[in-house]
């Protein structure tokens, strides 16, 4: 275009004559060289700036004092296991009654906070982040804390299934047994028939239920639950408890002799110390219902057993019965 002859032409030949000095490429190489270098300056001193702010920011945090974090602890000291129950569940419920509850995500243990000074030697430490189980209420129970246990058992009993049924019960048994507050566990009981009508452990439910309506001063509820479960075919592996603790409440709470010994009947010949403890009342009752013969046989009957534990009572008994029916005749 710059050879034409037309107007274009001429302007562009006469721009290049003018600027032809100005356009030599050394010196533009070297602008560009210089524009670069002072890029690279700019970009190094943006990062250096940005690095040394996140030092700041860094060693500023660092450097605040740390608040300690007092976490929440479920304490509980070991102490040598107590005997076993006497009133532990038929064999048939055992297994119910050790199963272990699966770790729930909604349970939690109850927070106890630190009071900054270390746990005893062979302190078990529960925290607060791990899961509430059965065994974490068991051993509360081993180590002796009986209201601390009861208190774990129902937090378990607020879930379902079988693991809330045994939950259910240990609270109750223990309020009785452990704590001796035969109300609460009537409570916790009546809770427990209306949460599972169909449960697995209606007998033992019913067994403690008893008993603790006779602790309670509830004799003729105690006696009359206590006929119910004895007409039930549920109830006859308990048939020497039920009967024992029937003729209790007639000899000693009611004083009525007559029936206790229609109830301790039942047990004779029984092993153990059921059947030792009402065979040896049944002579008591008998020696007070003033039939000396039938006390005194009743008594001989009781010392024929293996090792009677009341052995010297009724020697001492049967020598009084005899020397009555024999007094000596004076010269």
């Amino acid at each position: 275009m710059a050879k034409g002859d037309d107007r274009a032409g001429r302007l562009l030949r006469d721009a290049d004559q003018a600027y032809r000095s100005q356009l030599s490429e050394e010196l533009a190489w070297k602008r560009f060289q210089s524009q670069r270098q002072q890029w690279r300056v700019v970009r190094f001193t943006l990062l250096a700036v940005a690095l040394g702010l996140a030092v700041v920011v860094v060693r500023h945090r660092w450097s605040e004092p740390r608040i300690p974090v007092d976490v929440p602890t479920l304490v509980a000291e070991r102490v040598p296991t107590p005997p076993p129950s006497s009133h532990l569940p038929s064999p048939s419920r055992a297994a119910a009654l050790d199963r272990r509850i699966p770790p729930s995500p909604s349970a939690s243990v109850v927070p106890v906070r630190s009071s900054g000074r270390a746990p005893s030697s062979g302190a078990i430490v529960a925290r607060s982040s791990e899961p509430l189980t059965d065994s974490i209420c068991r051993s509360l129970v081993s180590q002796a804390r009986s209201k601390q246990a009861v208190d774990c058992f129902q937090m378990l009993a607020r879930e379902s299934g079988l693991g809330a049924e045994v939950a259910l019960y240990e609270a109750a048994r223990l309020s009785a047994e452990a704590l001796g507050d035969p109300r609460r566990a009537l409570a916790l009981l009546e809770q427990h028939g209306t949460r599972f009508p169909a449960s697995v452990l209606r007998v033992e439910v019913e067994w403690l239920k008893i008993r603790s309506l006779e602790r309670a001063g509830r004799l003729d509820e105690a006696l009359s639950a206590s006929e119910t479960l004895l007409d039930s075919a549920a109830g006859r592996s308990l048939a020497s408890k039920l009967h024992l603790l029937r003729g209790r409440i007639h000899a000693e709470s009611r004083h009525d002799c007559p029936l206790a010994v229609t109830e301790f009947v039942a047990l004779l010949g029984e092993p153990g110390p059921a059947g030792d403890e009402a065979e040896f009342k049944r002579a008591q009752c008998l020696e007070q219902m003033r039939r000396p013969d039938e006390a005194r046989s009743a008594y001989l009957r009781y010392l024929g057993r293996v090792d009677p534990r009341s052995a010297d009572v009724a020697r001492a008994r049967l020598e009084a019965l005899s020397n009555a029916a024999h007094p000596e005749v004076e010269h």
